[in-house]
Order: structure tokens, then C-alpha cells, then sequence
């Protein structure tokens, strides 16, 4: 089969009867011909980018052009993400507080919405680690901001809970921040050689 990746036609091994989809082959062409290197950044329809979701009703795959970028860029992009989304735990933390004197169970809404963007962005460095350049102290900040997160899903009582969000929650968050902003100093200053 042939592929258009990076804007350069490029033959394939890939059998269409061993995929079910435009995305399961997508993760196969990543994988065979792309990973630990590059990884798929987006693709391509005349030069305007698909959305995921859009790609499974797609028929012609010689119409695609898959883009690619470094892992390591691709790393660094998401732990950015992290950084700004964690800039917004102070805001969300206000909405958590606000939450409780209305509802429980909106408070308890937006404390699961905290939690899932916090361990997305644990999750990314965990994944990503054998791509990144070795920082001191990754495996102990992991472990301090998933300690963090357990005691959070522990507390039942609501002015318990508003205290540790306000004091020892935020005083974690902004210790993984600062975490991440170092492995970002570190992957800046790097050789890209020793990626």
C-alpha cells in the first residue's frame, strides 16, 4: 500500500483486510514504520487536517497525508498542555468550594474534572519517561502528586475536603508544576543527540 507521510509518497506493508479501520491502521503505520522516532501529529486531506473522529468515514486512503513530529516535540507539546491546564486548578479549586454550599454533587463534579486533568498529565510523563531526558526526582514527584490525588478521592467530609484543596492540594499542584517546568528547561537546553 502506499502512503503520502510527510508529504512524501511512501510504500507500506499493511494488508487492508488486517484493519478495521482508518485509526486502527493509522496506530499500525505509527507503530511499524514511525515509532520510537515520530510519532502522528495529525493528517492531512488537501492540505486541511481531519479530525479523529472524521477519520473512520474515510474511504480513500491515498487522498491522506499523515504529519508527523519528533516524540520528544510531541512530549514537550503535551507537558505544556499540562502546565496551562494546571494553571487552572486555582480557578477550579474556587468553583469546588463555591460548589459545596450549593451541591454536593456538583462540587464533587468538578473535583472528579480536577482530578482526571491532574492524572492525565501524570499519566503523559509516565508514558513519555523512556522518551525524556533523565530529570532528578521524576519518580518521587509522581509519586507525590498521585499520594495527593488518592488522599483527595479519601475525604468524604465536605469542610475536610475544602481544606486539604485549599492548603496541602495547591501546595502539591504547584510542586508538579514546577516539576514539569523543570523537564521542560531540561528537554530545551538538551542535545536533541541525546533524545
Amino acid at each position: 500500500m502506499k502512503l503520502r507521510i510527510d508529504g512524501k509518497v511512501q510504500k507500506v506493508k499493511i494488508e487492508k483486510q488486517k484493519y478495521k479501520n482508518l485509526k486502527e491502521m493509522l496506530r499500525l503505520v505509527e507503530f511499524k514504520y514511525l515509532f520510537p522516532e515520530r510519532v502522528i501529529k495529525s493528517v492531512e486531506i488537501g492540505g486541511r487536517t481531519v479530525h479523529p473522529d472524521y477519520l473512520d468515514s474515510l474511504n480513500d486512503v491515498s487522498e491522506i497525508n499523515i504529519v508527523t513530529d519528533s516524540t520528544i516535540n510531541f512530549l514537550k507539546n503535551h507537558i505544556e498542555l499540562s502546565i496551562m491546564a494546571l494553571d487552572s486548578v486555582n480557578g477550579a479549586i474556587e468553583m469546588v468550594v463555591e460548589a459545596f454550599e450549593a451541591s454536593e454533587e456538583l462540587a464533587q463534579l468538578h473535583i472528579n474534572y480536577i482530578s482526571d486533568s491532574i492524572m492525565k498529565t501524570v499519566e503523559i510523563l509516565e508514558k513519555g519517561s523512556i522518551f525524556l531526558p533523565i530529570v532528578e526526582g521524576m519518580d518521587e514527584a509522581i509519586l507525590e502528586i498521585e499520594e495527593k490525588m488518592l488522599r483527595l478521592n479519601e475525604i468524604k467530609a465536605p469542610e475536610e475536603m475544602v481544606k486539604f484543596l485549599e492548603t496541602d492540594f495547591l501546595t502539591g499542584i504547584e510542586k508538579w508544576k514546577e516539576f514539569l517546568l523543570k523537564i521542560l528547561s531540561v528537554i530545551n537546553n538538551a542535545s536533541m543527540e541525546t533524545h
